[in-house]
């Protein structure tokens, strides 16, 4: 079977020999690992590049040689048109690479000159907490949320890399894009703070904003479906159980990517809810959404996610995906404990046949490329 033929298999109940293996947030993996992954220049993709990005999503299959292959929206066709990267540095011609790497990239703007520098992040990434509340009435709410059409968006180019994707990888590789889940959406225009408060406070405001967000996404699923996409990560944090009542749940966040989910699923597409933090009291209410599949994190942050327990409330109704702790078993674990670990988790998913093993939060930036391909073979000899 490809990897294609695994993913639908397992995610429609189909008994496989071999479980597909994934990694969770390849963003942040290639982010990490550029240099252990590509030979592409990190600042080559920075202006939307589809042949660069391609080679870098190419280099980083080889390397990981996982079951899927991301594809997501970028920059729109106009906009890549008009700005590209430039180079400005002193010249070296004894050292290429180090020519390469003392040279600082700017993306200009080919119309107007305008440039701007470009820096690569750090591993781990630039911590930005957004903390300032941008709306101050129901009229900002309606001013700053607009509705992009389905058809605009395919139009505008913005989705070319993807269809890219798919041409390139579509045969034989599960592609999927991603999407935010309404209620995480509520705090870019909130901040973290008034976000919570508002839930008491302003009700109101948070439905009218929850709502306005919650349509512009249905636009960009259609968009997803209209190009071809397999499967659509719906990914839901600040809901959890950690961080507001069961109460505030059904009524803020559960309706509203409930219609996420539902859209997917009637599209054709394959719907896969990863739901960020715990899940105690409300594993339930994430079932009775009807997801293709569940993806949830590892235990941690005193809260505790056993996939056995999960697995047996599940009891075949969505596919699981495995959630092998990224820092205790991936980053730390020696080959033997992750093994242990992986046979645990594969045996869960015999149960059902619905299991796709991956982790439960994002690779780690100390933990080596060379790691991820290990914990992929030992997943495929077990």
């Amino acid at each position: 079977m490809t990897s294609k033929e695994k993913m639908f298999a397992v995610m429609n109940g189909v008994e496989v020999t071999e479980f597909p293996v994934v990694i969770p947030y390849l963003g942040i993996f290639l982010r990490d690992h550029w240099e252990e992954v590509t030979d592409v220049p990190w600042w080559a993709v920075r202006a939307g590049d589809i042949e660069a990005n391609l080679q870098v999503a190419k280099d980083m299959q080889e390397k990981l040689a996982i079951d899927w292959v991301p594809a997501n929206g970028g920059y729109s066709r106009e906009w890549r048109e008009k700005h590209e990267i430039k180079l400005r540095g002193k010249q070296s011609f004894f050292d290429q690479t180090f020519l390469l790497k003392s040279l600082q990239p700017f993306i200009v703007n080919k119309e107007t000159g305008q440039e701007w520098e470009i820096f690569k992040e750090p591993p781990g990434g630039n911590q930005i907490r957004v903390t300032t509340n941008r709306v101050h009435s129901i009229e900002d709410i309606d001013r700053m949320v607009g509705i992009y059409p389905m058809e605009d968006r395919i139009k505008d180019g913005s989705l070319d890399y993807a269809v890219a994707v798919i041409r390139e990888f579509g045969d034989e590789y599960f592609i999927f894009s991603s999407i935010g889940a309404p209620f995480w959406g509520l705090h870019a225009y909130f901040g973290f703070y008034d976000m919570m408060t508002n839930l008491i406070e302003r009700p109101e405001w948070v439905e009218r904003l929850i709502e306005k967000i919650t349509l512009a996404s249905l636009e960009t699923l259609k968009a997803y479906a209209q190009i071809g996409i397999d499967g659509v990560w719906v990914e839901d944090c600040y809901s959890s159980a950690d961080l507001i009542s069961l109460e505030h749940f059904r009524r803020f966040a559960a309706p509203y990517v409930k219609r996420q989910i539902e859209l997917i699923n009637e599209l054709g597409m394959k719907s896969i809810y990863y739901f960020c933090g715990n899940v105690s009291d409300r594993l339930e209410d994430l079932v009775q959404m009807n997801p293709t599949c569940i993806s949830l994190e590892e235990s941690k942050k005193n809260f505790v996610i056993e996939i056995d327990e999960v697995d047996k409330i599940l009891a075949g109704r969505s596919c699981l995906f495995g959630n092998v702790d990224a820092i205790g078993i991936l980053q730390n674990g020696s080959r033997e404990v992750m093994a242990v670990e992986i046979e645990r988790q594969l045996e869960i998913g015999r149960r059902s046949s619905r299991f796709v093993m991956s982790l439960g939060s994002p690779v780690t930036p100390l933990t080596p490329t060379a790691k991820v391909r290990e914990f992929v073979e030992l997943t495929r000899e077990r």
